[in-house]
């Protein structure tokens, strides 16, 4: 079985490095015939995820409710993200009834937290998504 139509059906949710596609090619190749057939067939199963669409929903268009770390199963982030956008309209809640210290607690979390942190997952949430696609992968081969 050549593992080119395999590998070009899932190429654009792997890591760009080169290495995992000739890495999942040895290791599918090392399979026996009947072994590849079930990769082949359960590999639409495995449920992986577009980094594509996961940045630009998750991150870019969601990114300052946690969205796109909940979309790749990062839990914890996702709603240590949701927690922070909740605390900035708190405070600018706050801020304009009670005390203008509560305004500048709102200024430091919107103009430098929220945005420096959506930036930061811009990069790192289609990469840990990436790795995650070829772990499933690989787990599906073993």
């Amino acid at each position: 079985m050549d593992f080119s139509n395999v590998l070009f059906s899932v190429q654009d949710k792997l890591p760009k490095d080169g290495i995992s596609a000739m890495t999942l090619k040895e290791k599918f190749e090392s399979l026996s015939e009947s072994k590849q057939q079930e990769v082949v067939s359960n590999l639409p199963m495995l449920g992986l995820k577009s980094p594509a669409l996961v940045f630009w929903v998750g991150t870019f268009l969601f990114g300052v409710f946690g969205v796109g770390r909940f979309m790749i199963g990062d839990i914890a982030l996702g709603c240590v993200r949701l927690g922070l956008f909740l605390a900035w309209i708190i405070f600018a809640i706050l801020g304009v009834v009670i005390s203008p210290i509560f305004s500048i607690l709102c200024i430091f979390i919107s103009y430098l937290a929220i945005p420096i942190w959506q930036i930061v997952d811009m990069f790192l949430v289609g990469k840990k998504l990436r790795k995650k696609n070829f772990k499933k992968i690989l787990n599906l081969m073993q």
